[in-house]
């Protein structure tokens, strides 16, 4: 499989959250019951998914007698990591909204834009979000919490004022501001010392369907049993070509010559962070992006199987692959999971697992 990936961020540490002792796979089957995490009530929109976060999958998944109660244990695990990335994604996206429709001078409420909105950053800005700035995310510690309303969101470096992205209508943006939108463009993949233009940037910055990327995660890993799944929290099949022995896990079958092993993560929120900072950045996926803003302006929701269309360079299987994970897509009505949200509890649960040796 062919999977350009971006380098990744580091992150200062985070506050703790609520801590599992570590559990195996009958006992997360448990955990998720205690916590009233039915996938059933989660299809139909009768119960939000509660804000559990599992470092890494249970070693005994795959021994497991029964498919759909692997099947579950994984959707369970995926679900609110996806979710919570997503959010993640909103919450810069909302705020860079906000500052591209003051700078055009659009009210909050109006539906439509005008013309296109760019800004050009000072050099002291772009000395603080250099051109060679890596993108993606790195987790440095698996209990995290959901920021506070002006909390920096992942990848800031500060926190924001919850009103920093109220400005007069036509207004040129703050320095504080410009140092944040430099910031996001140079994690989105963008040079940070030329003129930004806001709407191209808003084609990044913009979530992934939770369907694609459950299904994704499953055809890869084979429903989190994959040897690089269970060794290195690798769910999306993303390459590296990295020389150190940490960042990557070879395949037993790799072809000779090819230098290029399966990337390796600290836990499954990198992963997760990491997969849809891939589809937002890299050329590959350019018309993914396109496809997903058209969807945007014309005010429809994101439709996955359409999305999904734009794939093909995902994998060396190219057509045949999106045709596996939209397969995967239908016989497992993922696209129930399309609507689901978050519960709006502030901690979050962080599950260590007995993990493969």
């Amino acid at each position: 499989m062919t999977r350009p990936t971006p380098p990744v961020l580091a992150q200062a540490p985070q506050q703790p959250a609520a801590v599992q002792p570590k559990l195996d796979a009958q006992n997360l089957l448990a955990l998720f019951k205690e916590k009233n995490f039915t996938l059933d009530e989660v299809r139909t929109g009768e119960r939000p998914v509660p804000r559990i976060v599992l470092a890494g999958l249970p070693r005994d998944l795959g021994k497991m007698d029964s498919v759909d109660d692997r099947k579950q244990i994984f959707v369970n695990t995926m679900l609110p990591l996806v979710l919570l990335v997503n959010e993640e994604i909103e919450r810069d996206r909302a705020r860079l909204t906000a500052l591209r429709d003051s700078m055009k001078g659009i009210p909050a409420d109006a539906a439509k834009a005008g013309g296109p909105a760019a800004v050009s950053v000072n050099a002291n800005v772009a000395a603080a979000a250099p051109v060679d700035a890596p993108v993606g995310g790195k987790v440095v510690a698996a209990a995290i919490h959901t920021p506070a309303p002006g909390v920096a969101p992942h990848g800031a470096a500060e926190a924001v004022p919850a009103t920093a992205a109220a400005a007069p209508a036509g207004a040129a943006l703050s320095p504080l501001d410009q140092v944040w939108v430099a910031r996001l463009a140079a994690r989105y993949g963008m040079d940070p010392t030329r003129k930004i233009d806001l709407d191209a940037l808003l084609r990044r910055v913009d979530v992934v369907p939770v369907s694609m990327a459950l299904a994704q995660a499953a055809e890869e890993s084979g429903w989190g049993t994959s040897r690089f799944a269970q060794h290195g929290n690798a769910l999306f099949g993303q390459l590296t070509w990295s020389e150190e022995e940490k960042e990557g896990i070879t395949p037993r079958n790799r072809h000779p010559g090819d230098t290029s092993r399966f990337r390796k993560f600290e836990d499954l929120l990198e992963c997760v962070r990491v997969y849809m900072q891939n589809l937002n950045t890299h050329d590959a996926y350019a018309q993914f992006r396109a496809t997903r803003a058209t969807l945007r302006k014309q005010g429809k929701p994101l439709d996955t199987l359409l999305l999904l269309n734009t794939l093909d360079k995902y994998s060396e299987l190219g057509p045949v692959y999106v045709k596996a994970v939209r397969s995967l897509i239908r016989s497992n009505n993922l696209r129930d999971f399309d609507q689901a949200v978050l519960h709006n509890e502030p901690q979050q649960i962080v599950v260590q697992v007995k993990r493969a040796s």
